[in-house]
């Protein structure tokens, strides 16, 4: 009896493979699910690009096919990809046995970040034809994704002051070697730079310009290698960043809206993000989940005026979190109708003037005859004057939204944040890979973050060929029906 299985196929045994590429992929094979959901995106704006003169183009819609099909299998080098269309039946087959080298990937990739931009948008709308995307809730949040430059490579003004001493020194000493060898030999003559002295000066050069860079930037840190990127503070320290914006539909985990920026917080990034959400699917959502990181004063002065929807926790300023007595500020009863505040003893503070304080718009409430109050002393700390109160412009948005997320409706609801944007993040950085971009520069990331999106939503659909095929048949109608009925469900 033999002791190991024997090859049931010798290397030199001449044999017949299937008659065509479409044979030899197995017929439940993700990749044709795949490839229906791409067929159904607008390429119109990237194909209209391409020139009819010269050496004809690799076709823009099988570029991009191999490409989002790469990164949703975790594949984002262009060599790794340039060896996967040579060898792997479900890349020959999705690229019709096309074989762009590893330059042509990288450059199409870089050099198409407007049409996949765009291309983004027709994968959210195809979501949305699938019936996957209804809107009612939809979770806004972010994410760092460090980028391509190393944090060896990060710059403070500390750092350059270091190391211009350190070159200043060895400059220097070099010098003062090359003066004591020019008395003992005879000059040559020779002006040329020596080249121990050529590195340095070239350094400090270069130093010079970083230095130049974070003055111009009005910034702490710069990143040598890569200007683009900005210092963010992660689960393992800081380094060079970008954030991801996204937009998610809370259902479904969709993303139909998203962005990468250079800002290092959340803040003042909710309304840009609502309105993408607008643009992208021509309805704005039935409400928005957001975390404390969004809360400023111009957030909510825009909440105010557009009346969206918008579930977020109210971040206190430091000093309405310091004082927590009976006559703190926040216990005073507001009538926007009279336009006064009553005090907890009773008293009515009426409005004298509206102003600026930091960042945000207050009007501000006085009372009069304060020193014939029992409790003067414990209301005013100062002793001096009658009490002054400051109110914002946007309390009664806020006061609105703490009484909504204070209620057992709103704790339900706000649960879904987490339970919606967080898988999404973790199956891009965790599951796929992109938790570092390998392209350089802004340009470059975006159009990395903007490919797993198309590869994310496009899965999302390819789950469900059945329902796909359903809605192409019946037409956008039902869709749009389906939709509405189900927000209102979803409300209630």
């Amino acid at each position: 009896m033999a002791r190991y299985k024997q090859m049931p196929l010798p290397r030199e045994q001449i044999m017949l493979f299937g008659t065509s590429v479409d044979d030899a992929l197995p017929a439940d094979s993700e990749v044709r699910s795949f490839n229906d959901v791409m067929e159904c995106l607008d390429y119109s704006g990237i194909e209209s690009k391409c020139s009819s003169l010269g050496c004809p183009p690799y076709p823009p819609k099988e570029m991009v096919k191999v490409l989002t099909y790469a990164y949703s299998r975790g594949i984002r080098s262009s060599r790794r990809i340039e060896e996967m269309l040579r060898f792997d039946v479900r890349f020959i087959w999705l690229s019709g046995d096309l074989k762009p080298d590893h330059n042509t990937i990288a450059r199409f990739r870089k050099e198409n970040i407007e049409h996949l931009a765009g291309l983004f948008k027709s994968s959210v709308r195809v979501c949305i034809e699938a019936g996957l995307v209804y809107l009612s809730v939809v979770a806004i949040d972010g994410t760092k994704i460090k980028s391509a430059a190393s944090a060896r490579r990060i710059y403070g003004q500390k750092r350059l002051e270091r190391e211009l001493k350190e070159v200043d020194r060895i400059l220097a000493e070099a010098e003062a070697v090359d003066a004591a060898e020019d008395k003992q030999c005879s000059s040559s003559g020779d002006n040329e730079i020596p080249e121990h002295l050529r590195d340095a000066k070239e350094r400090k050069t270069h130093l010079r310009r970083i230095a130049d860079r974070l003055k111009e930037m009005n910034r702490l840190t710069a990143v040598e290698t890569e200007p683009d990127a900005r210092v963010m503070r992660t689960y393992d320290g800081t380094r060079p960043c970008y954030n991801l914006q996204a937009s998610i539909d809370a259902e479904s985990q969709v993303i139909v809206a998203m962005e990468l920026t250079q800002h290092e917080v959340d803040t003042g990034e909710l309304p840009a993000m609502i309105e993408q959400v607008r643009e992208n699917t021509g309805c704005s959502p039935g409400v928005a989940l957001a975390d404390c990181g969004y809360s400023d004063e111009a957030t909510f002065e825009w909440i105010a005026e557009s009346k969206h929807n918008v579930l977020m926790p109210i971040r206190e300023q430091h000093l309405e979190k310091k004082r927590n007595d009976p006559f703190a500020s926040k216990y005073f009863r507001a009538d926007y109708e009279k336009d006064v505040l009553t005090c907890p003893a009773g008293k009515e503070l009426r409005f004298t003037v509206e102003q600026f304080c930091g960042a945000a718009r207050y009007r501000q409430y006085a009372a009069n005859e304060c020193q014939s109050c029992p409790h003067y002393r414990q209301c005013v700390k100062t002793g001096r004057g009658s009490r002054r109160v400051n109110v914002r412009l946007t309390a009664s948005v806020r006061n609105a939204m703490t009484e909504r997320l204070g209620s057992e409706e709103g704790k339900k609801l706000f649960a879904w944040r987490s339970r919606s944007a967080e898988p999404v993040f973790g199956q891009i950085k965790s599951n796929k890979g992109l938790n570092r971009f390998l392209c350089w520069g802004l340009k470059g990331a975006s159009a990395e973050i903007i490919l797993a999106s198309i590869a994310h939503n496009v899965k999302k659909c390819a789950a469900k060929p059945t329902l796909i095929a359903l809605l192409c048949f019946i037409g956008r109608s039902y869709t749009i029906i389906r939709r509405t009925v189900k927000r209102f469900a979803f409300a209630a």
